[in-house]
């Protein structure tokens, strides 16, 4: 997925359903850490000039660099997004096309259900079907160990100041908690000043999820 455009919303607090670095059974060993987490896809990152999807992670990396944050959020774990990108090409994925049926091309599919048998291997991670609309989306979040790798295009997306940038291409982001009305986001589009813990009320993800009718997965910790 595309994250091209520019703009520019508010805040950061606590954390506690998330599995924390040292104990990845405990939920409150590291309060701030789920906060903490973030990648950008450029901004001169050591990745953003890996090949992807006919081009750079740079301008098409969002749902690998999206998938990296679950990944870390929900298994307390420490992959960058090279990490993951080095063990999906050694595992024997093409990074370099659209996602495939046959699960050997990846790109703008990074948690399609074809790839929860590399995913759980490689990552401890699964993903599930997610209806696209905002009650499914709490219901999702409330769970332990549990955030959503979704996309959308033709609306607008937040930064951290408020300032909105219409993306028409398609761009992958890491929702990881709704608290207090609010849905936080990571937005791998943005430097991590402005793209880090983005708020979006219900009227906000609810105009962003009608932009687009699909691409949306709940992701959790795979326990065996």
């Amino acid at each position: 997925m595309s994250a091209s455009n520019s703009g520019h919303s508010n805040s950061e607090h606590r954390v506690g359903k998330y599995a924390g670095k040292d104990n990845p059974n405990s939920r409150d060993d590291h309060p701030m850490r789920s906060e903490n987490i973030f990648f950008s896809q450029r901004y001169g990152a050591s990745w953003e000039e890996l090949p992807y999807w006919e081009g750079l992670v740079d301008f098409n990396g969002c749902g690998l660099v999206s998938l990296t944050m679950c990944i870390d959020i929900v298994t307390g774990r420490n992959f960058t997004p090279e990490d993951v990108y080095n063990m999906r090409k050694h595992y024997g994925i093409d990074q370099s096309r659209i996602a495939s049926r046959d699960g050997k091309c990846v790109c703008g599919g990074d948690v399609q259900f074809q790839f929860n048998p590399m995913n759980r291997k490689l990552f401890g991670i699964e993903s599930c079907l997610l209806e696209r609309n905002l009650s499914a989306f709490k219901r999702a979040l409330a769970k332990d160990n549990t955030v959503i790798w979704a996309s959308s295009r033709n609306t607008d997306f937040y930064d951290k100041r408020g300032n909105s940038r219409w993306i028409y291409g398609g761009h992958v982001l890491c929702i990881w908690k709704f608290e207090e009305g609010d849905f936080w986001i990571k937005d791998p589009g943005l430097p991590k000043e402005l793209g880090n813990n983005v708020l979006y009320s219900e009227k906000m993800m609810q105009e962003w999820i009608s932009g687009w009718e699909y691409q949306q997965f709940e992701v959790r910790k795979y326990s065996e």
